[in-house]
């Protein structure tokens, strides 16, 4: 078991304190049975033609998500867990916004899945490692199981902490300008023609830092949670493989 890993029974308290510690924790047997929320999310995904770089994706502020055709995808993404977690964690996040806390933080403000089964197509935005411009909290369940060919998200542990103090460095801590640091550590982030390039010239805006990724595996119900301030990616799906997740943002 590694550090990050907890198990399903932690409560709150302790799991904000190993998320400040480590910027993410791995449950791996959170949810015994996703069935259901993967059947949801397919009667919505088998009704859509691909529309992003690496197959589909759907989000609760699109006109392809109403909640209320998923009530058993919201019910788990709205437990009292969940709730309590995300605001003890993310009310100390103030440094990190551009509005005042306590006043402008919502909990689980948008949930957003994926179905990624297109592999060769380059590296998207969320394929360089990176942490988020605008800092959020998430819950992030994988809907199938994952493992190295289903390109699983990968995080580099507790440099939440190296971010928290670039951001502070920056004129906007809130939005900074450099937030990312190649495709693996040591890569000068030289896009290739279907990369994303997000902004001009290299695509690591850090080549001084060094950071170790570790792939976040795990069975269909594995739930990560995480400061997105956290350097991570997602992965690639090799041929043949798929992935659908399914995760929740807090700010």
């Amino acid at each position: 078991m590694s550090n990050f890993d907890v198990s399903r029974d932690i409560t709150p308290v302790d799991a904000v304190a190993k998320i400040e510690e480590l910027g993410i924790i791995r449950i791996q047997d959170y949810a015994p049975d996703v069935s259901e929320i993967k059947d949801e999310l397919m009667s919505i995904y088998d009704h859509m033609e691909p529309n992003y770089q690496f197959g589909k994706a759907i989000r609760t502020d699109d006109p392809n998500w109403d909640l209320a055709q998923t009530p058993k995808t919201a019910a788990f993404f709205n437990s009292p867990w969940m709730r309590e977690i995300a605001s003890k964690y993310q009310l100390t996040q103030q440094a990190c916004q551009g509005a005042l806390y306590p006043e402008s933080y919502g909990f689980q403000r948008e949930l957003f899945s994926t179905y990624d089964f297109l592999h060769d197509q380059g590296t998207a935005t969320q394929g360089w490692v990176h942490f988020d411009k605008l800092q959020r909290f998430k819950f992030f369940l994988n809907v199938t199981d994952i493992d190295e060919d289903c390109g699983p998200f990968q995080a580099a542990i507790g440099t939440h902490i190296t971010t928290k103090a670039l951001r502070a460095k920056d004129p906007n801590p809130a939005s900074p300008a450099k937030w990312r640091f190649g495709k693996y550590c040591g890569d000068e982030g030289v896009p290739g023609p279907k990369d994303d390039a997000r902004t001009s010239g290299l695509q690591n805006h850090y080549p001084e830092i060094e950071y170790e990724l570790i792939p976040m595996t795990g069975a269909a119900g594995t739930l990560l949670v995480f400061d997105s301030d956290v350097f991570h990616k997602g992965g690639n799906v090799a041929e043949g493989k798929n992935r659908i997740v399914v995760r929740g943002h807090s700010w």
